[in-house]
Formats: structure tokens, sequence, C-alpha cells
């Protein structure tokens, strides 16, 4: 009887690193319920492989159900979670003032998971990138504008897009977790709750000046309807304005500072571990000796390029460099280290001024354009899109 149920698991099992079985599933049954269906299956280095990617999804995936759930399905601000637009909600619940510490809290824990399982030897993945897809809306049915190309900008070719990730492609998972909890690190420093309560009762005390009593003549309606269109613009705004004003915590801005460097050598161990690649097997991102998987082609060097970049970025990060400022002369910088141990709110108007980088001003070795410009003249127009990639 232990012999057949063994096999009948076998059986049951997806050929993780062989074919597509995996995304098959999740295009016939979303991200959760093919998570539960992985987690029940033994534990090898292909198969934590499969559970990694999945709760990576699962967690981006709730963020976007949550912001859903409120109707914020434009995009909101450029960073990770916040910048997608999602399709619309006819229907969406009240928002809390805790939404965004709550999500950025959610995301973190989701990010956390996926390196408890993620493997660090030579697990391998197959999926069909057009079979994913997020139950944004969370009806539990694929819909328009739920499928991971359209959510994400990826442009996938016609036909099969197969990707085989391998076990470079691990540090590249774990170098993108990294970099969502130290936004997530970072929001949670600023806190947007108290910001988020003073637009909730601004939009409480509207409602009820916009509500006609009966008998009452109706306002312009043109007045109403630019007031109601210009308000979510200025509410933003304001709430980014507000939060950033906000004391930081720094035990958490050091948490987003060591989230990012670990990004930073995730990432250097994924390009290390792609340059020795002598394989060519639908490869996510290439080296210079092999194709991307969906087409896209990256110029000789890139990895050396990119990790230039995030060098000098690491190199801020740890205080051995200084982020150039431009009212300050050459050979004198922000130490942006400094201000990671010791935040001070961030004035928009006092830093473009200036004075709000004396504290953190010094002598010493700036970074420099030239890798950033190298990176725009390669890429163009796509330079965005590849930064998303390269991560």
């Amino acid at each position: 009887m232990r012999r057949l149920l063994v096999l009948l698991s076998l059986i049951a099992a997806p050929a993780w690193a062989d074919d597509t079985a995996t995304s098959r599933l999740i295009a016939r049954q979303g991200i959760a319920a093919t998570t539960l269906q992985v987690e029940d299956q033994a534990a090898s280095a292909d198969r934590d492989m499969a559970l990694a990617a999945l709760r990576f999804l699962g967690g981006i995936e709730a963020a976007m159900q949550a912001r859903w759930r409120i109707g914020a399905t434009e995009a909101l601000l450029p960073l990770p979670l916040l910048g997608t637009t999602l399709p619309g909600n006819s229907e969406p619940q009240p928002m809390t003032a805790d939404f965004v510490n709550l999500m950025a809290k959610d995301a973190i824990a989701a990010m956390r998971s996926t390196r408890e399982v993620l493997p660090d030897g030579q697990g391998a993945l197959v999926l069909d990138l057009r079979d994913l897809w997020l139950d944004v809306d969370g009806d539990g049915q694929r819909g328009t504008g739920e499928g991971l190309a359209a959510l994400s900008g990826l442009p996938l070719p016609d036909g099969p897009a197969v990707v085989r990730f391998d076990a470079a492609d691990s540090h590249w998972l774990r170098a993108y977790t990294h970099l969502i909890e130290g936004v997530g690190s970072l929001i949670l420093a600023f806190d947007p709750q108290p910001a988020l309560e003073r637009r909730l009762a601004l939009a409480e005390l509207l409602a009820e000046q916009f509500a006609e009593p009966p008998g009452q003549m109706a306002r312009a309606p043109n007045l109403d309807q630019q007031a109601l269109a210009f308000g979510p613009i200025v509410d933003r705004v304001a709430v980014a304005l507000q939060t950033l004003r906000h004391q930081p915590d720094p035990a958490l801005t050091r948490e987003a500072r060591d989230q990012l460097r670990a990004m930073i050598a995730a990432n250097r161990a994924f390009w290390a571990e792609v340059a020795t690649e002598t394989d060519d097997d639908r490869e996510w991102i290439p080296n210079d000796r092999q194709t991307a998987a969906l087409g896209f082609q990256l110029p000789p060097g890139t990895g050396d390029l990119w990790l230039s970049i995030l060098h000098e970025v690491d190199e801020a990060l740890a205080g051995r460099m200084l982020v150039p400022f431009w009212r300050f002369a050459p050979g004198y910088g922000v130490d942006l280290a400094r201000w990671v141990e010791d935040p001070q709110p961030v004035d928009p108007v006092d830093w473009v001024q200036g004075t709000a980088a004396l504290p953190y001003a010094r002598p010493g070795l700036t970074v420099g354009a030239d890798n950033w410009n190298r990176f725009l003249s390669v890429f163009g127009g796509q330079a965005g899109l590849y930064m998303v990639l390269l991560n």
C-alpha cells in the first residue's frame, strides 16, 4: 500500500524542471491553488524552486488584490507593487489609513517566505510565461488584464514563451525579494498612515459638502467635475509629501539599506553564475554566448555594465562614495550612509534648495555619471524596462 501511495504521488507531481506542467497548473487554477498543491509534494531542489516562485508571485498577487479592493487601480507611485496599472473596480471598498503599511508588511512577509524555500543548489523550473496570471479581482477566474505580461509590461513573443529558470536565476529571484523588502521597509520607516488619516478625514468632509440636501439647487456640474477629477492627483502628491516630512524610523532605514545591499550581493552572485554557463537552454537572462528565450537581445557586456552601476550604489550605501549634489563643488557630496544612520524628514523644497543636505555634506569621492550614461546610451528608450528585467 505504501508503495502504491508513493507511486501515485510521483504521478501527480508536476515535472518541475522537465516541462511546463507547473505553469499549466497555474493557467488552469491560479497561483493560490497551485501553491497549495506544490506544498504537498515531497521536497527537492526543483520542487522548492517552484514553490519559491509561487510564493513570490503570491505576494505580488496579494498586494494587487489589496489595491484592487479599494479601487487604487491606477499607477500610484513609481515603486514595486504601487506602480502597476490594474483592471478597474466599479465597486471599491473604503480605504483604511493603515492600508499601505499593511500591504508593505504583507509583502515583506511574502518575500521572507520565498527565501525560506528558495534552493541554493541546482534547482530548476520550466514556465511558459503566457500561462502566468494574477487573480487581481479575487474571483478565481483569469480576466482581461490579469495576465502577467499585461501587468508587468514585459513584451512576450508570439506563441509560447517558455523559460527554464535554473540555479543562476534563483539568485535573480533572491535579489528581487530583497529589493521589495527594502522598499517595504523604507515605506514603513516613513509611515504613511498619519498622512492617509488626514486624507480620509478630508474625503469625509468633502462627501458631506457635496451631498445635496432635498430641495437644494444643484451646484455647477463642471466645477464639481473638475474638483473630483483633479482631487485624486492632489491627494497622492499631498500624501507623498506629508509622508516624506514624517520623522523616519532609524531601525527601518537601516533595514532598508541592508536589504538593498543584500539585493546587490545576490545580483553579483547571479551574474557570476551566468558567466560560467555553457548551455543555451531557454535562458531567462543570457550571457554573451547564450540566447534569451523571449527573443530580446542584450548587448555584449551588459552584465559588467549593470554590475558597475550596482557597485556604485553599494559604495554609496556603505558610505565609501558620496552622492553628487548640484550645489556642491567638485569633490563634495552627500553621505547617504550618514542619513541612513541618522535619518531626518525629507522636505523636497529644502533638498532642492540645499539646506537639508548640510548635515550630510562632506568631501570625498562621488558617484559618477559615466556608467549610468552608458546604460542609457545602450538601451535608449527601453532603459526602464531593462532595469526592471535586470533588477
